[in-house]
Formats: structure tokens, C-alpha cells, sequence
């Protein structure tokens, strides 16, 4: 398992399938850790996600293994906003030239929202939601484990083979941490920073 601490070279790693993906199969890859929050304190357990792509969705994985605080209203599978109020996984993909990007939500029990953005926080109100988005999830009083299928020609303005992205976490709610892959960390936390979002590693 690859842990990334704070100062590394934070760059997420999205295996290529060959043939149609599973969640099966996202399970079994090898995982990422993120051991440091944003101000570089160190995360006991980690943080650990997985990307993966099969020319046809974008696969997601997102897990823990201490107990979450999900938002009371997330239901499984469903589309719920303001998951980040509460223990969550993120990720950020931002076209390789300009300026759009995508915002994915995880919640720990599979509930899930998005929101296509046209600049930093300006959303994008001519692209809707992606609507075939699956996911499944593990969640227990010892961890979770979250997975999600995004329809990669649902995410409109960007292109995964030209790509930055990154993987964020909010957890220990309602005294959150903030974990990210994105290498910069001034300030207070903000995810929405696309500029310092790395291009992937696909392999």
C-alpha cells in the first residue's frame, strides 16, 4: 500500500482495465493512504482510496477502518447534498487546460453527490448531475469501505487521458480533519484549488 504523507509527490493512480471493471475487482487493488491531515498532523487509521478506469466509468474506492459520523439524511446510492458536513471521501477532477472541473462526494454508506464547476466554486448550471452513477459499500461500528461507478461520458468538460486530479477526505466529525493529495496546503482548508491538482498516474 502506497502512504503519501504531507510533502511527498501526491499523485493518485488510476489503473486501467482492459475489459468491463467490477466492484469486485476495484476492491482487490492496491490502495493509497493519505497519513497526514492538511496541517501535516499525523491520521491514525489512514485514509485509504483506489481509482480505476475501464474506458467506460470512472471507479472509485474510499475506506477507513474506524467508525464514521454519515449524514443522517444519505441514504445508499442516492444523491444527497452537503455530505461534507460530515464524514465524507472526494475527489477532484479538473480538465488538463482551463479551468473546469468535477467535484465527486462518497459518503461512508455509498451516498454520493457531483457538481460540475466552470471555475473555482462557480458551478456549472448547464451540466446536470451524472445519473448513471452506482455505488456499494461496507459500513460497520470498526470502518467502512465505499465504492463508487461514474459514467465517464457524464462528466462533461473533462477528459480522463488529459487530467488532473485529486483525492480528499473529511473526517473525525464534528471536530473534522481535512486530508488531501493536492500539494498545496496554505492557508485554511480549501479543496477547491484546481491549479494544485497533479495529473494521475495511469498504469
Amino acid at each position: 500500500m502506497a502512504k503519501l504523507s504531507k510533502g511527498d509527490d501526491m499523485q493518485a493512480i488510476i489503473h486501467q482495465w482492459a475489459f468491463n471493471g467490477s466492484f469486485d475487482q476495484l476492491a482487490s487493488l492496491p490502495r493509497q493512504e493519505l497519513v497526514n491531515d492538511w496541517f501535516g498532523y499525523d491520521v491514525e487509521p489512514s485514509a485509504e482510496f483506489a481509482f480505476a478506469t475501464d474506458g467506460q466509468y470512472l471507479w472509485f474506492l474510499a475506506a477507513r477502518n474506524r467508525e464514521a459520523t454519515v449524514h443522517p439524511d444519505a441514504r445508499p446510492g442516492q444523491f444527497q447534498p452537503e455530505l461534507w458536513r460530515y464524514d465524507l471521501a472526494e475527489w477532484f477532477l479538473a480538465s488538463g487546460e482551463g479551468t473546469n472541473y468535477w467535484e465527486f462526494n462518497l459518503a461512508p454508506n455509498g451516498a454520493w453527490w457531483a457538481c460540475a464547476f466552470t471555475d473555482v466554486r462557480r458551478a456549472n448550471e448547464d451540466i446536470p448531475a451524472p445519473l448513471a452513477v452506482d455505488t456499494e459499500c461496507i459500513l460497520t461500528d470498526e470502518g467502512w469501505c465505499a465504492m463508487a461507478r461514474i459514467p465517464l461520458n457524464e462528466l462533461r468538460g473533462v477528459d480522463i487521458r488529459d487530467c488532473k486530479l485529486a483525492a480528499t477526505f473529511i473526517l473525525e466529525t464534528p471536530d473534522q480533519i481535512f486530508l488531501t493529495t493536492a500539494d498545496d496546503l496554505s492557508g485554511e482548508p480549501d479543496f477547491h484549488r484546481p491549479d494544485c491538482f497533479s495529473t494521475p498516474i495511469l498504469k
